[in-house]
C-alpha cells in the first residue's frame, strides 16, 4: 500500500512539474508563428485566402510591425470589421498559451525569413549612401506607389500631381515633427515612417527629394 501511494505522489509529482515547465515555457517567434500564424497566414508568409489569411511576405518589417502593435492594442488604429476581429480574438488565444510575443523582434523575424526584399536591409547597410531614387524604391513606394499614383489600400496619397516646392514642404514638415501640420493618426504614422527611414541611413534632404519626384513622376 505505501508502495502504492508513493507511486502514486511520484507520479502527481512529475505531472505538476511538467505543468509548471509547460506553462514556463519561453517560444521562439519562428514556434509561434509555425503554430500560431501559418495556418492563416501560409509556412512561408504567403497567405492563405481559404482562411482570409493575408500575405505578409510583401510587406516590411515596419509595415508588419505596426500592424502587430495595433493588432495587441486592440486596433485603436484600425478601422472596425470581422477580419480584424478574428486576429484580436486569435491574438488572444496566443496569449493564453502562453506565447506572447514583442511585435518589433516577431516582424522582423517574419521579413527576414519570409520577404525576397530583407537582402536589401541586411545589418551593416546603415552606413551605406542611398540616393533619393533607392530611398524612394525601397521606403516610399509601397505606400506612395511605384509612379507616385497613390496607394488607397495602404491610404498614401498621390505625390505625382504635385509640385516639387510643394513636396518640399510637405517633407521639411514630416521632417521637424508635424510644426505646421494639424494632428492626425496618418500624419503621426508618416512621422514614424520618417524616424524608421533615419533609423536606416536613409536619410535625405527634402529638396532633392521633392525635386526627384517631381522630375520623374509629376503629371503637368
Amino acid at each position: 500500500m505505501q508502495i502504492k501511494k508513493a507511486i502514486f505522489l511520484g507520479f502527481i509529482a512529475c505531472l505538476f512539474a511538467i505543468t509548471v515547465n509547460a506553462a514556463d515555457k519561453k517560444y521562439t517567434n519562428a514556434e509561434i508563428y509555425s503554430k500560431m500564424c501559418s495556418k492563416c497566414h501560409g509556412l512561408n508568409g504567403e497567405g492563405n485566402p481559404a482562411k482570409k489569411g493575408p500575405a505578409l511576405n510583401d510587406q516590411t518589417a515596419h509595415e508588419l510591425e505596426m500592424s502587430l502593435i495595433d493588432l495587441k492594442s486592440g486596433g485603436l488604429n484600425q478601422s472596425s470589421g470581422t477580419e480584424h476581429e478574428i486576429m484580436e480574438h486569435n491574438m488572444q488565444k496566443i496569449i493564453e498559451k502562453g506565447m506572447d510575443y514583442e511585435p518589433k523582434s516577431m516582424s522582423e523575424y517574419i521579413f527576414v525569413a519570409f520577404n525576397p526584399e530583407a537582402k536589401y536591409y541586411k545589418k551593416g547597410d546603415e552606413k551605406r549612401s542611398y540616393t533619393v531614387s533607392e530611398i524612394y524604391a525601397k521606403m516610399c513606394s509601397k505606400c506612395h506607389g511605384l509612379a507616385a499614383e497613390g496607394n488607397p489600400a495602404k491610404k498614401g496619397p498621390a505625390l505625382n500631381d504635385k509640385t516639387s516646392h510643394e513636396l518640399e514642404m510637405s517633407l521639411i514638415d514630416l521632417k521637424s515633427g508635424g510644426l505646421n501640420q494639424s494632428s492626425g493618426t496618418e500624419h503621426e504614422i508618416m512621422e514614424h515612417n520618417q524616424n524608421k527611414i533615419e533609423e536606416k541611413g536613409m536619410d535625405y534632404s527634402p529638396k532633392e527629394m521633392a525635386d526627384f519626384i517631381e522630375n520623374n513622376f509629376y503629371k503637368k
